[in-house]
């Protein structure tokens, strides 16, 4: 059987946060372990599907493009990462005193600014004299060296047509002279990659193929998905997206800044 499904980026989002919060890695952590949901747009859903309540989406997040800009929310203006030991949030836990604490077993969840065709992923991470790399550069030897669960949710969305080698090639040792706010370069992630069509997988167990992109109107960014299956599977992911449908637009807070 097959069914064509369109997702606006919210509603991509809210898919990915519920694959994520539904993978057995996720839910044995949770009971077990420890979990850390770095800051960011679409794990902003990760953290309402994991916690099974609303969050103050417009503040959890760091670096973030807004029309026409590359631009930051202040510490001061964001909640904390959400950090979650044995079922519990752990408010008295600093984000590098819970990476600190991650062994075998443990997830860390942190998005991407881009995906390849390879399924590389890479993080921005702004031009500062004074950075340490930001939060994917002070986490990621913790989490390589120790063997935690490294999820990287991710819509389409952000899929680029080059790898992400040659971005870094490109960038990472060069001198930008023009911007449109903040100048970056970029780190290349390895994880467990959660896009759209993985999400529809560890749901419904339908294959998604990605046919088409882009729309008008509130659909700017939308991703158009052939689903394949049995009927009952097709089915089953058809209406997952129908509930689904509706999501609000994300609507990032007043205080961004460059």
């Amino acid at each position: 059987m097959l069914a064509e499904v369109v997702l606006t980026p919210s509603e991509s989002k809210r898919l990915i946060g519920k694959a994520v919060a539904s993978m057995e890695v996720v839910k044995e952590a949770l009971k077990l372990g420890l979990i850390i949901i770095i800051k960011g747009t679409t794990n902003s859903y990760v953290a309402e599907e994991i916690l099974e309540k609303p969050i103050e989406k417009e503040r959890y997040g760091r670096g973030v493009v807004v029309p026409g800009l590359l631009s930051y929310m202040p510490d001061e203006e964001s909640i904390p990462d959400i950090i979650i030991e044995k079922g519990k949030v752990r408010k008295d836990l600093s984000l590098e005193e819970a990476v600190k604490m991650l062994k075998p077993g443990d997830v860390l969840i942190k998005g991407a600014n881009a995906l390849d065709l390879e399924g590389i992923t890479g993080v921005f991470v702004a031009r500062l004299p004074t950075t340490d790399g930001g939060t994917i550069g002070r986490s990621i030897g913790i989490v390589v060296g120790r063997g935690v669960n490294f999820i990287i949710p991710v819509s389409l969305e952000k899929l680029i047509p080059l790898p992400i080698r040659e971005v870094v090639a490109q960038l990472n040792d060069k001198e930008v002279d023009l911007a449109m706010g903040l100048t970056v370069n970029i780190m290349p992630t390895m994880g467990r990659v959660v896009t759209e069509t993985e999400a529809f997988k560890i749901l419904t167990r339908a294959e998604a193929i990605n046919i088409g992109a882009g729309g008008v109107g509130g659909a700017e960014g939308a991703r158009i998905f052939l689903l394949k299956g049995d009927e009952e599977t097709v089915k089953k992911a058809f209406n997952l997206v129908q509930n689904i449908k509706g999501e609000p637009p994300f609507k990032p807070a007043s205080y961004w800044q460059i």
